[in-house]
């Protein structure tokens, strides 16, 4: 199976950009060359903070632009979305009993688990998993068949990263979520997005992929305090592939437009260093 992975798309109204960025000419590249070269992906997941604000409008045109791409999509909350707004213009995404969008779906290579780590309470942006989301993970995790690899998704990490301030709005209660994996089964790998940057490496033993943010990016700034260091990097998203009991996650730079070339080719060699 494969599948490809976006974050942070931060979509606002028809129009309108958002540090200098219009998000929709971003996720309209993405889905250009997703729809070119990866037609053979089960979905699209998206990882949240799909509107910066959260508007109609935002929502509005995130479905007018999805609406092209050829594989379905997995949509998760992010912290600045809207679930009433969100839901006027994708009525058909899953949600769990208590309203939250989150859900557990069956493929035959792997089970994937999506979690809504939305606190539309928070006075910052600081992710939750409350006693019903809490509850809905455990019943996935146990649920899950154990005979293929699990992957679980949510939008804030649990865990602190070294980017100052985006650490300090992380998940608030990332001891409650490890207590339910603890106690029923690990997954086999972790997939968030939130900080706006590639990051991996191990929580507890599980290992985690962050995606790179669609919109703008978090520079990389472990010394900054007080506010979020800002840039224009390059974005990408990834195209995932599990079998036998292998993950392997290409990280795709689709806005990239200078030469491609074989470097077996001497007069390429040649060429560039000359």
């Amino acid at each position: 199976m494969k599948f490809v992975i976006l974050t942070d798309t931060h979509f606002v109204a028809r129009g309108r950009r958002i540090y200098g960025l219009d998000p929709a000419e971003r996720l309209a590249a993405a889905i250009e060359a997703i729809n070119r070269d990866h037609r053979d992906i089960a979905f699209v997941i998206v990882t949240g903070d799909l509107a910066h604000w959260g508007e109609d409008a935002a929502y509005e045109n995130l479905a007018g632009v999805l609406s092209s791409l050829h594989a379905p999509t997995n949509l998760l909350m992010g912290n600045h979305d809207r679930r009433d707004a969100f839901a006027r213009y994708f009525p058909g995404v899953k949600r769990d009993a208590a309203g939250f969008v989150q859900a557990m779906q069956v493929f035959d290579e792997a089970t994937i688990v999506t979690l809504d780590t939305l606190n539309e309470a928070a006075p910052n942006h600081e992710g939750l998993l409350c006693a019903a989301r809490l509850d809905f993970l455990e019943h996935a995790l146990l649920a899950a068949p154990e005979d293929r690899p699990l992957l679980l998704f949510q939008h804030h990490p649990p865990f602190g990263t070294g980017l100052r301030y985006m650490d300090t709005i992380r998940l608030a209660n990332p001891q409650a979520e490890w207590e339910v994996i603890a106690r029923t089964r690990r997954p086999d790998y972790l997939f968030m997005g939130h900080l706006h940057r590639p990051v991996a490496g191990l929580w507890n033993g599980i290992p985690f992929h962050i995606q790179r943010a669609l919109a703008h990016q978090v520079a990389f700034d472990l010394e900054t305090e007080g506010h979020i260091p800002g840039s224009h990097e390059a974005p990408d998203y990834s195209d995932v592939g599990v079998s036998d009991g292998q993950i392997v996650i290409h990280q795709c730079s689709f806005t990239y437009a200078g030469p491609r070339f074989s470097l077996h080719d001497k007069a390429a060699l040649d060429g560039m260093l000359g």
